[in-house]
């Protein structure tokens, strides 16, 4: 807002309205006293400032959102990997319960042998130890390795998961007592023919 204000001076041709007295007119801006001293230097620094402020936070949420998509990707990894823990380990009950018929004098020998020793087993069928179906889930056996009292079953699910366990036997009779917790292995794509 400016202001307006005449000074006396000597004497014009009419500048204001009374005769016989003239003034001047001249304008003053009112002007802060924090602006009027401060030096060149500081003119501008509140752009800058800002433009500062607003690109730290802009990083501060970015960084917020990119830990919480990563939070819940991992949260979605962790849940896929203990569905394909579940679906193993269902397969690997799926193993046992079939070990328990004429299959069961297969468990000593490895699973290479089993072809040759079937014809010893009575009834046995290492085609019945081999593959199978869980929850509409095909699986199937990769590798069986016995030892004492123990043996290490590897099997894979029709999506290519798979996963190994070491299965305690009885030492006595050829049976899978318990199974052991399962170490997940990295995916295998299956072949056509092995489907």
């Amino acid at each position: 807002m400016a202001r307006m204000f005449c000074w006396m001076v000597w004497p014009c041709p009419a500048l204001c309205d009374s005769p016989g007295e003239h003034f001047i007119q001249l304008r003053v801006d009112p002007v802060s006293l924090a602006t009027a001293f401060r030096p060149q230097a500081q003119a501008g620094f509140v752009l800058p400032l800002a433009l500062s402020a607003s690109a730290v936070l802009l990083l501060g949420s970015a960084s917020l959102h990119t830990l919480s998509l990563q939070g819940r990707l991992r949260l979605t990894a962790l849940r896929r990997r203990e569905h394909a823990a579940d679906q193993l380990r269902s397969a690997a009950q799926a193993f046992a319960a079939a070990a328990r018929g004429p299959e069961s004098c297969l468990l000593p020998w490895p699973f290479t042998d089993w072809s040759a020793v079937a014809q010893s087993c009575e009834g046995a069928d290492p085609l019945a130890l081999s593959r199978g179906v869980v929850a509409e889930i095909p699986w199937s056996l990769l590798d069986w390795q016995p030892s004492t009292g123990s043996g290490q079953l590897t099997l894979q699910l029709a999506d290519g998961r798979t996963g190994s366990f070491r299965l305690g036997l009885d030492p006595i009779a050829p049976a899978v007592l318990e199974i052991g917790d399962v170490q997940l292995q990295a995916r295998v794509p299956q072949l056509e023919g092995q489907r």
